[in-house]
């Protein structure tokens, strides 16, 4: 039986977050780092795409093996760098 989102394959999930992920790479907030340190550049710039990535990995270990422990910690990795990205982006350090 594949393994599906509301009645969607997750390999079709997947490549939308691939989809999503490659808009972040083109457009990102660059107008929230003006005085940014270097590491907070690099975070604000790639991590929102590696959230993506990460929930894209996830999709297709779904698809793949839906009772897989592997997807539910790939997507657990998406969350943490979403936090560090949001962080990244809203607190002023």
């Amino acid at each position: 039986m594949e393994a599906k989102f509301l009645g969607i394959p997750m390999f079709m999930w997947g490549g939308l977050c691939l989809v999503v992920a490659a808009i972040f790479v083109v457009v990102w907030p660059a107008d929230r780092v003006t005085n940014a340190s270097t590491i907070r550049l690099f975070v604000i710039r790639w991590f929102h795409a590696l959230v993506w990535v990460f929930l894209a990995a996830s999709c297709f270990i779904r698809g793949v093996n839906s009772a897989s422990p592997l997807a539910n910690q790939v997507a657990f990795a998406a969350l943490i760098t979403y936090l560090i990205f949001m962080a990244s982006l809203f607190v002023r350090y």
